[in-house]
């Protein structure tokens, strides 16, 4: 069984951040993955202050493709409002390729 204890990591990695950036260094990138707005908002509030963060949306397996782009658009205003509200670094967005009918034949 895993005994690793994920979040105490997280702290470890988040003290060398804060290290980093007391020693004026760039602060430690972190690549996210998002499937929604929702379920990143935490996650972001929690992290931005201390990476610079990239959030990769990508969620193929939404068959109707005007709620793909509604979610989307829902990620990006969310990214937006919160670089709006930091003093730190801000939040980058790269959008994965929409294709749900690959999603879908692997999914079989």
């Amino acid at each position: 069984m895993n005994q690793i204890n994920y979040q105490k990591e997280l702290e470890k990695i988040i003290q060398q951040a804060e290290k980093r950036k007391a020693e004026g260094e760039r602060p430690l990138r972190l690549f996210l993955h998002s499937c929604c707005a929702p379920c990143s908002s935490y996650c972001l509030e929690y992290l931005c202050p201390h990476f610079a963060i990239t959030v990769f949306y990508f969620n193929p397996n939404i068959s109707a493709e005007s709620e793909y782009r509604h979610r989307v658009e829902e990620q990006k205003r969310l990214i937006a409002a919160y670089n709006a509200e930091q003093k730190g670094y801000s939040i980058r967005i790269v959008e994965g390729d929409y294709e749900p009918s690959r999603f879908f034949e692997i999914a079989k």
